[in-house]
Formats: structure tokens, sequence, C-alpha cells
């Protein structure tokens, strides 16, 4: 980096097109290495590095020598000045982004390479405060670089390199023993677990405590409730798999939105987890097609498999990652199937793939007493998503009647949290705030009457079963009002307030039936406890392997007296159970 005025114009034009390259190239070399990071079961070696390095390294490298080059070409040793600045910048960056997806993903990628990846971030600070204070020591004084300070600089950013391959290999993944287990058989109660999807405290108790949600008001009498934990981000299949895994994102496998091929840095593989704000569209823009999360993505086994391995009869609809179906269900439905993926496998058994188009309910077709109870001048986004919800409720009505066996039932509403996206604000204002304002009336009224809604169908569904029975009704998150300059902006625009689901805000946990106790108050619920709470309801053991904890406080004292807590290794070792239209 020190001036050379006797060196030829054009290898001077060729060191400084270098100088305006290395920039982008060392920071494409810490992002591909997140990526190794964000997904430990990448085969992690020199070779899939320099990959990235070519990949992700090559790519940023061009885009900062197209915005440099112009500004330095007439510029004589300019490019070289740039450069100690540059890379303080670039290492001040990579620090930054490395603390924030220690944070921010923390309970997506196993605790052992978090902390390494916290590490990876402290020496990635330390090379950044070096280079700065080198920088501005020379600018300051107006010092010429020398050759051993470059020398230095330039140590500096290799080395930043290296503690990130060397943290990256430092992880060692723990080793879970996967032990036999198994559990004895007896009667049961009926099991029916139903997802809400962006479910709220904040909403329901107050219209229960109204006299609008009669239903839920008998579920906090005669039941136990509670806010439920959630975690951040919110990735709803992720956090809807926590649910029915008992276990935490790291561990069951679906992480984020999308799935990515590795590509290059690793052919075969996948990509579960990207960097948070720029990898998705970064790894679109390059040509790499992402899917949605399936069965295939899941690493563990979930609430339905578990019960249908144990030996009870299991059906699911339209629960997240449950495609494609699992054919040792009595039937399954994927979430895809309601979004009008009708192939094959998005439905189990096959003959129900075109039974169950017959229960699709269009805007035309909703009950004209339904769409009266929303109110008036209805929007068609709303009737759009009652009709999607409509569906699986048919749908989920019918196979109660024909399939009386099926002991677990598991199905999942979506269309409230569209619903809430919509109009949550509005309704947080006109309840908690005295907002009169029509149009925030109206929108309130909307989420008012899906609520009610939902409230009349959990109240007719309660009643398709008799005998032993538990219903829980379970939102992953839950939303809130928007606040600063967000909320500001919904009160001065002529559209309803939005609700927000950032920030990891609770969902809900409602459970009645055969054990659990009257009018309690659950505290402290996490998304991982609620598997193994129902496994222990349905007198099941638990397995050691879960993250999730039994909230024995809400069942009743005789039912814990006679119900002792056992536990097993593992579920995962539970052998497949063949599928029911093949017993038959």
């Amino acid at each position: 980096m020190v001036a050379d005025t006797t060196r030829e114009p054009a290898r001077l034009a060729h060191l400084d097109l270098l100088f305006n390259l290395a920039p982008g190239v060392l920071l494409g070399s810490h992002l591909g290495g997140l990526i190794f990071f964000l997904n430990p079961s990448l085969a992690f070696g020199w070779v899939p590095f320099l990959r990235g390095v070519l990949l992700y390294g090559g790519a940023l490298g061009v885009l900062t020598g197209a915005i440099l080059t112009p500004l330095t070409r007439r510029r004589p040793g300019l490019a070289r000045r740039i450069v100690p600045w540059s890379l303080t910048a670039v290492l001040a960056f990579g620090a930054i982004v490395y603390w924030v997806h220690a944070s921010y993903y923390s309970f997506f990628v196993p605790p052992g390479m978090n902390a390494r990846l916290i590490k990876a971030a402290a020496w990635l600070t330390l090379f950044a405060l070096i280079t700065f204070y080198t920088a501005l020591l020379h600018s300051l004084q107006s010092r010429p670089y020398s050759r051993r300070t470059a020398l230095f600089l330039a140590l500096l950013g290799v080395g930043s390199v290296y503690v990130l391959i060397e943290r990256r290999v430092a992880f060692q993944p723990d080793q879970y023993a996967a032990l036999p287990s198994a559990v004895d058989h007896e009667a049961r109660p009926v099991l029916i677990l139903v997802g809400l999807e962006g479910a709220t405290l904040d909403a329901i108790l107050p219209l229960a405590g109204q006299g609008q949600l009669p239903f839920f008001q008998q579920l906090i009498e005669t039941g136990a409730h509670g806010r439920l934990a959630t975690i951040s981000p919110t990735y709803p299949d992720a956090l809807w798999s926590s649910v029915a895994t008992g276990k935490l994102p790291y561990k069951h496998g679906v992480q984020g939105e999308w799935v990515f091929p590795a590509g290059p840095l690793s052919p075969g593989d996948n990509l579960r987890l990207v960097p948070a704000g720029f990898g998705g569209p970064v790894l679109r823009a390059a040509g790499f097609r992402p899917w949605r999360p399936d069965t295939r993505t899941r690493d563990t086994l979930a609430i339905w498999e578990v019960v249908a391995r144990l030996g009870v009869d299991a059906g699911v609809i339209g629960w997240p990652v449950c495609h494609p179906g699992a054919g040792e269900l009595d039937f399954a439905f994927s979430e895809g199937y309601f979004e009008g993926n009708y192939l094959a496998a998005s439905a189990r058994p096959t003959e129900l793939v075109e039974r169950g188009i017959l229960f699709q309910v269009s805007i035309a077709e909703i009950d004209s007493g339904v769409v009266e109870q929303l109110g008036m001048e209805v929007p068609h986004e709303l009737l759009r998503v009652l009709a999607g919800d409509l569906w699986r409720e048919s749908l989920g009505a019918y196979l109660m009647d024909q399939n009386p066996a099926v002991r677990a039932w598991f199905l999942m509403l979506p269309g409230l949290s569209e619903v809430s996206s919509l109009y949550f604000g509005s309704y947080s204002a006109v309840q908690f705030e005295g907002d009169q304002a029509p149009l925030h009336n109206q929108s309130a009224q909307f989420l008012i009457s899906y609520y009610r809604h939902l409230d009349a169908f959990l109240a007719e569904l309660w009643q398709r079963i008799s005998g032993p029975r538990i219903l829980a009704v379970v939102s992953a998150h839950g939303v809130r009002a928007p606040t600063g300059v967000r909320r500001l902006v919904g009160n001065l625009g002529d559209m309803p307030i939005q609700g927000r689901f950032e920030g990891a805000p609770d969902g809900v946990l409602f459970l009645a039936g055969e054990g659990i106790r009257q009018d309690f108050l659950v505290e402290g619920a996490q998304l991982t406890d609620v598997m193994p709470t129902l496994l222990y309801g349905l007198r099941f053991p638990i397995a050691s392997d879960l993250d999730g904890r039994v909230l024995t406080s809400l069942f009743e004292p005789s039912f814990l007296a006679r119900t002792p807590l056992t536990f097993v290794p593992s579920f995962e070792t539970l052998a497949t159970r063949p599928s029911p239209a093949a017993e038959n």
C-alpha cells in the first residue's frame, strides 16, 4: 500500500483494481462462513469454504470493484489509502452481523455452534478495532503506510478468515443415543389439538369476559389457560414444528421460512437457515430456487407420528410441515393441499385427494348467516380467508363422522393470522385506547366477528366427541399492535391499523377435559411444553430427549396421583406403524 511513482501507470491501475476488489472478496468470505455456521449439517472443510469464497467473495468483489473503481481511477494513490478504512468497515460489519445472528438465531442453531459464532464475532470485533486504530493514526498524522504496516493489515484480513474456519471446524455436534423405547397399551381419552395461528389472550380474554366468546369462557372456567411463550424470529413453520415435536428448531430441523439448495457450497445438501434480511434475496438473485419446509426437512417425529406408532389412530388436517402425508396415519392432509397442491402425496390415503376437494368452499358458497355475522361491507380478502378455514372445518367434521375409531385429531386453522395482520391494530385501538374512529370500529368488528366464528366452531367440534376427551387450543405466536412510526402512519392513513408478529408476541394455550384442573391459570408455558404435556394427559411416558417439560401444575391432583410421570430414552426409535389402509 506504499505509493511507488516509479511503477508503470498500467501496473498501478491493475493494483488499484485489486485494492477495490479486496473489500468485497473479504466480506463475501465472511458471509459464506456465516452460512456454514447457520447450517451445521453441511460438510465443512477447505474445499467447501473456498467454494463459498469464490461464490460470495467473487460476487461482492465485483460489486465493490464497480463502485470504487470510477471513484479512484483518476486519483492516483486513493485506492491504496481507502483499503485500510474499507478493511475496517468490512471487519466491523462482519462482527455486527455475527453478533446479531448469534442473538437472533439463538434457538435455531445448536448451543455449541452458537457459542462458536459468538467467539468468532468477538475476534472480528478485535480485528476491527485494531484496523480502525491503525487507519485513524495514519490519517490524523498524514503518515504513509510502510510495507510492514501494509503486511500487518493484510495478515489481519487473512487472520479474520482463518478465525472463522477454525471456529467452525471446532464445532462437534452432540451425539444422541438411539435406544429402543417400549410403551404399554391401554385405553386413553380422545385428543383434539386445534391450532389457531395468531390467536392472542389480548383479544380472547376481553371478548370472553364481555360474553362474545361463550365457548372460550367455558374453557377458562372448566379448564386451564395461559400465555404460551414463543421464540424469535417468528417463522411459523419452525414454531409450529416446535409445538408438534417438543423440540427447539435446531433439533427438529425446520429452521427457516425456505429451504435452499446448497449448490457449490456442498453439492446435494440444503441450506435450512440463511442470513437474516439479505441471505434469501441474494440466493434467489443467484439462481437458487427454494422450497417450503416439508416432512423431509423435519428430523424428528411429530406428536401425531408418535401416538400413531404407539397404537393410537390419528389424523392430521392442514398442519404445517406435514407434507407428504404420513402413510402410518389414518388420514393426513398437508398444508399445501389447501393451497391448491392436489398431488397424491398431499393427502393420504390417496382416495381422499379428490374427495377433499368436494368440501372446498368458494366465497359465493359461504352461508349468508355467517357473512352477516361479520358485519356490513365485508372485504373480499376477509371472505377469502374465511372460505379457507371453512374448507378445513367442514372436511374435519366429515372425517370425524367417517372415522369414529380415530382417537387423536390435529387440525390447523390459519385464517385468524391473516385477519389479525389486517385488523388487530384497529381492534387494540378501539378496545384498549377508546378510539372511536368509524373505520377502526368497523375493522375491530371484523376481527371480533372472526373470533366469534372460531368460538362457535370449537363448541361444535367439542360436542362431536363423547366420552373421555381432551381439547387443546394452541397458538404458536400471537400478535401485537404497531407502535412508533407504524402506529402514526396507521392513524393518519385511511386504512385499518394492522397487527404485527415480530418480537415474539406470546401465543395461547387452552386445555380442558379429563384430568385438567378447572379455572386454572397456566404460567411459564413454552412452545416445547405442549407435546409432552399432551402425551402425559394421554398417559404416555415422556421422551428424555425432548426440550419441553410436562406442565404438571395444570392437572388435577387425583390425576397426578394415579398417573406417575415416566420416561423413555427417545421416541425417535419407535417402530414405524404399518399404514392403516395396508392393514385393511
